[in-house]
């Protein structure tokens, strides 16, 4: 739909040209002269419209078709409808004319149309270029922000393993038997004495009993 818009303002000029300039030369004293409607004024109204075109949107041969087109009705009200071969000859006239007003158009104005676009294609580019390096910056304002807010975890983290690896590492538990009273000063002599002494007792024992 968006691509027909360009057509309209040139389209409501061909139809308003083809169908009111005709009711001008339906006056008695101008009648003589319809001809210069159809192959003077309805030609000059193609060629003009279409150059225009071509001017601002560039070769489009679709555009050649709206004179034919518009020219149907005026023909049916005005000069006899398909009856007449002259009005078959004038809806190829106005076809040619029509291409022919677009390579006119595109020769005299198709340099300054080109600059035109090329201009319109670097400024929508320097645009696009401008958004994208304002993305970058923004991600990388984001970035440092993320890093300042993790920064003071990972330096706390950082502080504890450090405390961590500086603890002393603990002692290994002493194994203690049962003969271990818990003091250093146990007497050995005296219980190896009793020991030695228990041991004679029931040697004597045995001696006795045999």
């Amino acid at each position: 739909m968006n691509g027909l818009k360009k057509y309209v303002p040139f389209a409501v000029i061909i139809f308003a040209v083809y169908l009111l300039v005709p009711l001008v030369f339906l006056i008695p004293a101008l009648n003589n002269y319809s001809t210069v409607a159809y192959y003077f004024i309805f030609l000059v109204t193609q060629v003009v419209c279409s150059a225009a075109y071509c001017a601002k949107h560039g070769l489009d041969f679709l555009f050649a078709l709206i004179a034919p087109i518009a020219f149907i009705p005026s023909m049916l009200i005005y000069n006899g409808g398909f009856t007449q071969i002259q009005n078959l000859v004038l809806v190829f006239v106005y076809l040619v004319a029509g291409i022919f007003g677009l390579f006119l158009g595109d020769l005299a104005f198709g340099d300054e149309r080109r600059k035109r676009e090329k201009k319109e294609k670097q400024a929508a580019e320097e645009m696009l270029l401008q958004a994208k390096r304002h993305d970058e910056q923004e991600k990388e304002r984001f970035d440092k922000h993320d890093l300042k807010k993790s920064a003071p975890k990972a330096a706390d983290k950082s502080r504890q393993d450090r405390a961590q690896r500086a603890q002393p590492a603990k002692k290994p538990q002493r194994y203690t038997s049962r003969y271990d009273t818990g003091d250093d000063d146990f007497d050995y002599s005296k219980y190896t004495d009793e020991m030695d002494k228990e041991l004679d007792e029931r040697v004597n024992r045995l001696l006795n009993d045999e």
